[in-house]
């Protein structure tokens, strides 16, 4: 097996403060094989795709729709009028270009206004609004007309009207941007735009800096994760036997190579040969957890969005009680490979704003690598797992949950959450799994507390 490290940005919009989270990419074939040269075919044919969109765009923001009219009855009065020899088609094709030049001047200069955009909160939890302000001044011209100033906010736009404006004088608004759901939305910038009387071409200026939304999942306090599934504070025991550590097991004869700081002296004595102590691993306790980002896990977005609200909540707990915490989702596979490649994606778990933006931005989608081969990735590329929760949806069948909890070591506990709004909340154990079954978010409160009791 051979395996590819490559780092990914999160699933949203280029531009993204920090650093991206890291993925990795595993091809079950050998490097020369199909599927490694299909999937770089397919990453190669998207980047070629998106530069081919920004050429365009750049079109698209100079040219009017009125502009575009122009421009295609100039090269066909052209066309045609060459052709077939027919005047008045080349001098309608003249008199189109002469229109498009004189337009040209209009762009040149440098505009009147300046405008400040800010943001008050660059964070907020999705059903609420974020606000900012704005603010246009006239520094430059002894009068500036009335205008129009344009705020991209995500795929929509916010605009308002700015009034006639004396030099040094300043108009401000204030904007309500409603966040209703869960995401990573650029902000700006802030843009006012120059034409000609006839409208053919015009242009943007813009002002200030894009600024990113991050538009948190809704998240609950829940009870600690150190409560009800791992109780010490320090580190848990494993049953793996070692010859350096603290928590003592047994003594056994002395062999090449061992500590003699560790000869057990009374053993020793009573037996007549060397005798050495030996001792239960510990390791200090490191929560997983893993989201299923295959759509179809889920019945709707609802559940998926709670799934999402699920792990922050049970992420920014842990990260409080000062846990270390992994958080992995599912990379992105394209559908010809999935029985071949295997992709997960580690998201930034520094803090709980780290990870909260980083949760603001996971989509689902079909293609994606599936819970079992996330969770098999996970615990070769990571030993020190010791207790991890997989959070699904109610789509996602008991055998292939217990599938994916059999990737771990026996001494790993694995609690699978199962985000179902039709079922009532309850937990229930699958061999050594516990499922917890929620169907509103605070049932995931309920549920742990009641482990905790237990």
């Amino acid at each position: 097996m051979t395996a590819e490290q490559v780092s990914q940005a999160p699933a949203v919009a280029p531009g993204r403060a920090g650093a991206p989270a890291q993925g990795r990419t595993e091809y079950v074939e050998g490097p020369g094989g199909w599927v490694p040269l299909g999937v770089r075919v397919v990453r190669f044919g998207r980047s070629a795709r998106e530069r081919i969109g920004r050429a365009w765009a750049t079109v698209r923001a100079v040219v009017t729709p009125a502009g575009w009219l122009v421009v295609l009855w100039a090269i066909a009065g052209l066309v045609i009028g060459l052709v077939f020899g027919w005047g008045e088609f080349l001098i309608g094709s003249a008199v189109a270009f002469i229109l498009l030049l004189l337009a040209t001047p209009f762009l040149v200069g440098r505009e009147a206004y300046e405008v400040d955009f800010t943001l008050q909160h660059d964070a907020v939890v999705a059903g609420q609004d974020a606000h900012g302000a704005i603010a246009v001044r006239s520094g430059r011209s002894r009068l500036a007309l009335p205008g129009r100033i344009d705020i991209p906010v995500g795929d929509g736009l916010i605009d308002f009207h700015v009034p006639l404006l004396r030099r040094g004088n300043e108009h401000r608004e204030q904007l309500v941007i409603p966040a209703r759901k869960r995401g990573i939305i650029d902000v700006g910038p802030a843009t006012t735009t120059r034409t000609d009387p006839l409208h053919l071409l015009q242009r943007e200026f813009r002002w200030a800096e894009i600024r990113t939304l991050y538009i948190h999942p809704v998240t609950i306090a829940v009870p600690s994760t150190s409560i009800g599934f791992i109780r010490d504070l320090e580190g848990s025991t494993t049953r793996t036997v070692t010859s350096e550590d603290i928590s003592f097991h047994a003594v056994r004869e002395y062999a090449p190579g061992d500590a003699q700081r560790h000869i057990h002296w009374k053993s020793t004595a009573k037996v007549g040969s060397l005798m050495v102590r030996q001792f239960e691993e510990t390791r200090r306790s490191t929560i997983s957890l893993v989201l299923d980002l295959d759509e179809g896990s889920y019945a709707n977005e609802d559940e998926f969005e709670m799934a999402v609200s699920a792990v922050g909540s049970l992420g920014v707990r842990a990260l409080r009680d000062g846990r270390d915490v992994r958080a992995v989702v599912s990379g992105e596979v394209p559908e010809f490979a999935r029985s071949s490649v295997r992709a997960l994606r580690q998201l930034k778990v520094t803090t709980p704003r780290a990870l909260l933006n980083d949760l603001a931005g996971v989509a689902s989608g079909s293609d994606v690598a599936d819970l079992p081969a996330i969770t098999r990735m996970l615990s070769e590329v990571s030993a020190d797992t010791s207790l991890a929760f997989l959070v699904t949806g109610s789509e996602a069948s008991l055998a292939r949950l217990q599938s994916a909890a059999l990737a771990f070591p026996a001494d790993v506990a694995v609690a699978a959450v199962v985000c179902d709004p039709q079922s009532e909340p309850s937990i229930h154990p699958i061999g050594h799994t516990r499922v917890l079954t929620i169907g509103l978010l605070g049932d995931l409160r309920q549920l742990l507390a009641k482990r905790a009791r237990v």
